[in-house]
């Protein structure tokens, strides 16, 4: 599992009240690792729900919990149409998207998980840009050494200019 690689600056975390919008929120900010999607499949894709619901079930068999889920029961819970599931179901989906259970019941480890998610966005998405830089400067000709002096000036030029590391290349 990652995250959402569409960053998270200058964005107010969501108040989360429900199971439905906890969900909706995993749902929106995970996303799929690359060993998990086929070879054709796009990166970067939300999870679907029959994808969770079958992450959980290959874990009740490999691991033995004998907690199983079905799709439509995992859409039920999206939907807020059940709001009130089994403890087993619940520390299920949180191991499913890699998150603390208490995501679900404990409002401060809710908004806790909620800033961790959105940081490792940002991070990634920072780490796309340095990779996208690195790509073309590269396509350019300039070496290794050459490429690491253009992201130190730009460093360098950003502090200067006293911007924040949130936008740093």
């Amino acid at each position: 599992m990652t995250v959402d690689q569409a960053g998270s600056a200058g964005r107010d975390i969501p108040h989360l009240e429900t199971l439905a919008d906890k969900l909706e929120f995993l749902f929106d900010r995970v996303r799929p690792t690359a060993a998990e999607l086929g070879p054709h499949e796009e990166a970067g894709r939300r999870y679907t729900t029959k994808e969770i619901a079958n992450k959980i079930n290959e874990a009740a068999r490999r691991d033995g919990t004998g907690v199983t889920i079905s799709a439509a029961y995992v859409g039920e819970m999206r939907r807020g149409v059940t709001t009130d599931p089994r403890t087993s179901h619940v520390k299920a989906l949180a191991q499913a998207f890699g998150v603390d259970p208490a995501f679900f019941v404990d409002s401060l480890v809710t908004r806790r998980v909620q800033e961790q998610i959105d940081v490792l966005n940002d991070l990634r998405q920072m780490k796309l840009q340095q990779v996208a830089l690195r790509r073309v400067l590269r396509q350019q000709g300039l070496s290794d050494d050459s490429t690491r002096l253009i992201e130190q000036l730009v460093d360098r030029c950003r502090k200067l200019e006293g911007l924040d590391d949130d936008g740093a290349v």
